[in-house]
């Protein structure tokens, strides 16, 4: 039989004996240099999912191993539950202790498991640190059934924290070496894997706007949903069409009232559609037409409890200019079907038709998924969108420019939850500059965050570390920050502290009790992006990612610009603001006795890693959090200088002389051209990497210039930089222009944008 027998996510690679199932990456994002890989594919779900991958894999004429390689989807824990069917099998038409979401296979047989257990074996390489204790007991299952270099090498891989592209091609090279065994020719049933290849049903029609007793409309950045119960409109308001659902549905049966198909398809559309616009910025034609005014308050939940259909599901996505909807079964006899169209009313009534929705306590929260993932997949084919399921941002995805992201608010979550949401669909994707690391998603973030004492009060939950609380979190890094003590290279807090021979938060009280503005610097221009030979090769130095803070008093508060060089936006960055707050800024503000203003977080580079963060990512989007205003502040951000922080986004142009007071600070730091310093440092590195920093000021001799901060690099082919000045200049652009120019002489890439930072207040 043909290889592959059913349609699936994958790309052939050649004939040879491994297999790489990359769970929720892009196959074309999986970077493995063996020839012996045959073909990498990618597994979202259990049924549908899993059950392809099997399929494929036990009629491809070569595959002996299969690795589970990347983070795999919560919700379902796919590879997860490949492990518990290989081990355990079936009970009760289930996976014995399969774990997430329908965690079984009805077109895989007793028979048909057991052949793949047979010609197969999967190594487990995958990262969900909800499942351990799952690798843990398979890897025992696995013992002796693989050579001792394999198994040992597996154990050491599944013992990290994070495993990224470098594991996958060590193990790759291992099985390298096992001499392929001659597979037994197998012949499968087509009716066996009918259900996963549905026949493809054309739709014909136009969309027609339907008088419904519903009207769905946008209130800021929220949705109102006005709904005719029995004789009676209650209206329902969120930012999240699923939770809306979920809440209407939890009312109607309170009230014992059930709503048809169409009406709740329809709903979806309507709530997708408003969503869209808010998430995405996308404008659409409404599908429906009403006229209903306010009336009684259906209360939004917290959080859902979801219980599956037991007989059926649908899957929507795109395919050749066209929406496509499959209507799947759980039981393999049952019928399954692909409708596709261009046009969204002929889906919504041929489903609707069909009917098969089982009717149970959910039944209207899943007819209105399905709509609202109809609505979404419509609106991303007609403006040439990125769309996946249930995730809901529409977006393109950005491979030329490293972007500008502003993001104001009053709440962490909700400012943090905008930040990602910018980030993940923004965000420049590139290849990370380590390349084990895959694909991430990069942009410059200046995330505000408002009456800052307010918003760093309570530290949500959704950031708890393990077995470890928030507030136990934010006491233990309060602690490291604060203290001087360095047993390693750095620590933040012995660089605030003790590094340039002052303590730099005593100094920024007694400096700040007569003049408004005070830099506090942990990046040393003079020895840190150093390197040196050792043993024949070279060693680079460790050097600080948080590399400035920034006081300066207006109003009568103290506001704070922290600057980060490189920032892991979902990891690192809940922990290292509230820890900044809680250590550098509480104490300044304390000792000064004046309350705390506005936080500013300058990450120059924030990024997103694909391959070990999307699945965080998408779960701290999905979180519910308290609505956020947009508040403006006499701090700024602006985009006209004057008081407090002011931007500006510019092109650079090439610019080989330059008459600004601090360029001989720069040619001449302690003795140091460090210009010349960063761009050996590139060329030495690799000139994507992010590690060089200038600036002016000297915190052991308390003096500066304006400039305290430039960092450029390249960025999607082109060479983009930052920079932050204390107050603004006639030459400030031409200075970065001067400096990115020579950038460009050295290492040969192109200039790209300078993203320009000043802060408007000078000390006297």
């Amino acid at each position: 039989m043909k290889f592959p027998v059913v349609d699936a996510f994958l790309i052939e690679r050649g004939s040879g004996k491994i297999g790489v199932c990359c769970n929720t990456l892009s196959p074309d994002s999986v970077e493995v240099e063996s020839d012996d890989v045959a073909v990498i594919g990618r597994l979202v779900v259990n049924r549908d999912g899993a059950e392809r991958m099997i399929i494929n894999s036990l009629v491809h004429p070569q595959i002996e191993y299969l690795i589970l390689f990347g983070e795999e989807s919560a919700s379902f824990c796919p590879s997860t539950n490949l492990l518990l069917a290989i081990m355990d099998g079936y009970e009760d038409g289930r996976i014995k202790g399969g774990r997430g979401l329908a965690a079984l296979y009805p077109n895989i047989s007793v028979e048909l498991l057991e052949k793949f257990k047979e010609n197969v074996i999967v190594l487990p390489m995958f990262l969900n640190k909800d499942t351990k204790d799952v690798v843990g007991k398979y890897l025992d299952w696995l013992k002796g059934k693989v050579g001792d270099e394999i198994y040992s090498k597996l154990v050491e891989i599944n013992s990290k924290k994070k495993i990224y592209f470098d594991s996958l091609n060590e193990m790759v090279g291992l099985i390298e070496k096992v001499p392929a065994k001659k597979i037994k020719e197998f012949a499968l049933d087509p009716k066996e894997f009918q259900h996963l290849q549905p026949p493809i049903i054309v739709l014909e029609g136009d969309d027609e706007i339907q008088d419904v007793k519903f009207k769905v409309v946008r209130v800021d950045d929220g949705i109102l949903l006005n709904i005719y119960i029995g004789e009676w409109v209650y209206s329902l308001k969120g930012n999240d069409s699923f939770l809306m659902a979920y809440s209407l549905n939890e009312f109607l049966n309170k009230k014992k009232v059930k709503l048809n198909v169409v009406d709740c398809l329809l709903i979806g559309t309507e709530l997708s559609r408003i969503e869209v616009e808010i998430r995405s910025g996308i404008k659409s034609e409404g599908f429906v037409q009403s006229n209903l005014s306010e009336g009684e308050v259906i209360p939004l939940l917290k959080e859902t409890d979801l219980k599956a259909d037991k007989e059926y599901y649908y899957k929507v996505g795109l395919k050749d200019d066209k929406v496509y909807v499959q209507s799947l079964a759980n039981d393999n006899s049952k019928e399954a079907y692909e409708y596709r169209c261009d046009k969204l009313w002929p889906l919504v009534q041929k489903i609707a038709e069909d009917s098969r929705f089982e009717d149970y306590e959910q039944k209207t929260l899943h007819c209105i998924d399905v709509g609202i993932e109809m609505a979404r997949a419509c609106i991303a084919l007609n403006n040439g969108m990125n769309y996946f399921q249930d995730f809901r941002n529409l977006f393109k995805v950005n491979k030329d420019k490293l972007p500008l992201l502003i993001v104001k608010g009053n709440n962490f979550l909700g400012t943090h939850q905008k930040i990602i949401t910018e980030l993940y669909t923004k965000g420049l994707t590139m290849t990370h500059p380590d390349n084990h690391k895959g694909t991430m998603r990069s942009g410059c973030v200046l995330a505000v965050y408002r009456n800052s004492d307010k918003v760093f009060d309570v530290m949500p939950d959704v950031y708890a570390s393990d077995n470890q609380s928030t507030s136990e979190m934010r006491r233990l890094y309060r602690e490291q920050l604060l203290s001087a003590d360095c047993a390693g290279t750095y620590t933040y807090g012995e660089r605030t502290r003790k590094y340039f021979g002052k303590d730099q938060l005593v100094e920024a009280v007694r400096v700040l009790k007569e003049k408004k503005v005070f830099v506090v610097q942990r990046f040393d221009f003079n020895e840190d992006m150093g390197v040196k030979e050792v043993d024949g090769n070279l060693k680079f130095t460790k050097d600080p990612c948080l590399t400035h803070d920034i006081y300066f008093v207006l109003g009568g508060k103290l506001h704070s610009l922290h600057i980060a060089r490189a920032h892991n936006i979902v990891n690192a960055y809940p922990e290292n603001l509230f820890g900044l707050h809680d250590s550098y800024d509480s104490f300044v503000a304390k000792e000064l006795g004046v309350e705390l203003g506005d936080l500013f977080m300058l990450s120059n580079r924030a990024n997103i890693l694909l391959l070990t963060e999307e699945q965080k990512t998408r779960k701290f989007i999905a979180e519910v959090s308290k609505e956020m205003k947009d508040l403006e502040s006499p701090v700024g951000p602006n985009k006209e200088f004057g008081k407090g922080i002011s931007y500006g986004e510019f092109v650079m142009e090439e610019v080989f002389e330059v008459e600004h007071s601090d360029l001989e600070r720069l040619e001449n730091y302690n003795g140091e051209d460090i210009i010349a310093r960063a761009i050996k440092y590139l060329k030495l590195k690799g000139n994507c990497h992010n590690n060089p920093i200038l600036g002016t000021y000297d915190p052991r001799k308390g003096s500066c210039g304006r400039l305290l901060f430039f960092q450029a690099n390249e960025r999607g082919g082109k060479l983009f930089a930052s920079a932050v000045f204390l107050g603004k200049g006639e030459k400030d652009k031409e200075l970065c222009d001067y400096i990115a120019t020579k950038y460009k002489k050295e290492l040969g890439v192109e200039l790209g944008d300078v993203f320009m930072f000043h802060i408007g207040v000078e000390n006297d």
